[in-house]
């Protein structure tokens, strides 16, 4: 049996995070193509989200210890997981997640650990970080070309930038981009509505983390300076999230949001309800400053919901017409938007979602594992899909 060692993220069902979600979504679904006795998928997670060990949906997580502080959480976690698979676990494969823990993708390699690396974005550009983070970062990238066997990227524009500044190295990174749910989500009640003071259908809602490269507070701006929160009943924006850290980007926002009462800030959600919520919304925002690819857009998509994105790389990866995007860090001009006919910014009815499928991301990630692996493909539980569905 192969062991696949999966680092990098604080854990899965319900953890916050676009990682978390990637990897709650694509893992069990790798296993479920494979026969049990083939492969085995353990996930090391950050103790303080998941509590005890469990399994979920055949993925086995372990908790193990990581600090509390922001700037040392993800860099010490990494290094203790990265000893437990090797020591513990007698992994195989390591597939490690992010350019903060590609950092240590050499200590991988000295532990003679194969390793699959998946690169989410380029978190350098996150305004929190200061310079010597950022450049601690760019090293994660580097690190993480230089010694990975493979690079799965998110998106296709990363692809591209990280073949032409790594040329030696082009043939080791693919494409796979985040998916989105199929399952219709359960209808949000009325009960769930009143809960946070809504009105299906008259609502913006936006869906991140509360850190500044989410530019939430470039929402509230827009929104306030529309027409929207000024109709009879008002229209309300809706921020869901909450901050993995206190930061005073956080307080910022609550402030804004205790001085307007259209402004409603949910905190930590369930999952369920993020898609709830989601899809009974009048329009889906994302105003981000940076992102890898966005799993809320995809399914606000899913759902037919109206969608307003940033003008960045990832967003326009997605590849909806043109009146969908606003420019980044423009509240003027997203308030223009806000101030036209919002169910013209629904999806476009033909729009083909096809290429960002769960399950054909986890037969091509799969594949990546097998390669890895070497030797035969594993056996199959099901039939193996055709050449189309498991190509990058």
């Amino acid at each position: 049996m192969i062991n696949v060692a999966v680092i990098g993220l604080r854990g899965i069902p319900d953890v916050m995070g676009g990682i978390e979600t990637h990897c709650a979504q694509l893992l069990p679904r790798i296993l479920e193509r494979v026969a049990p006795d083939e492969l085995e998928i353990v996930l090391l997670a950050r103790h303080r989200y998941v509590g005890e060990e469990q399994r979920v949906k055949g993925v086995r997580q372990i908790p193990l210890w990581a600090p509390r502080r922001a700037s040392a959480e993800t860099i010490v976690h990494t290094f203790l997981a990265l000893l437990y698979a090797r020591f513990m676990l007698r992994s195989d494969i390591v597939h490690l997640h992010a350019i903060g823990p590609g950092l240590l993708a050499p200590m991988a390699r000295l532990l003679g650990l194969k390793l699959l690396f998946t690169h989410h974005g380029a978190d350098y550009r996150r305004q929190k970080w200061g310079p010597f983070s950022r450049f601690m970062l760019r090293r994660g990238e580097s690190l993480a070309m230089r010694f990975s066997h493979r690079v799965i990227t998110v998106s296709p524009s990363t692809a591209n930038r990280l073949k032409r500044s790594y040329p030696a190295r082009a043939a080791r990174v693919v494409h796979i981009p985040n998916g989105f749910t199929r399952d219709i989500p359960t209808p949000a009640t009325n009960e769930l509505l009143a809960a946070y003071g809504l009105e299906a259908g008259r609502y913006v809602i936006s869906v991140g983390r509360l850190v500044p490269e989410k530019a939430h507070d470039l929402l509230i701006e827009a929104f306030q300076a529309s027409p929207l929160p000024r109709q009879m009943p008002p229209w309300k924006l809706v921020i869901v999230g909450d901050a993995d850290h206190a930061s005073s980007y956080a307080r910022k926002l609550a402030e804004m949001a205790a001085q307007d009462d259209t402004i409603v800030l949910t905190g930590r959600t369930p999952r369920e309800t993020v898609m709830a919520l989601n899809a009974a919304s009048g329009l889906f925002v994302l105003p981000s400053d940076h992102e890898g690819l966005s799993i809320a857009a995809l399914e606000a998509i899913q759902a037919g919901v109206p969608l307003l994105l940033s003008d960045i790389g990832a967003n326009l990866n997605i590849g909806l017409p043109g009146l969908h995007y606003f420019t980044a860090g423009s509240s003027s001009e997203l308030t223009e938007k806000l101030c036209g006919d919002l169910s013209a910014y629904a999806p476009p009815p033909d729009f083909d979602l096809y290429r960002f499928d769960w399950d054909r991301i986890a037969g091509a990630t799969l594949a990546q594992i097998e390669g890895l692996a070497g030797g035969e493909p594993f056996r199959r539980v099901t039939p193996l899909p055709d050449k189309q569905q498991t190509g990058a």
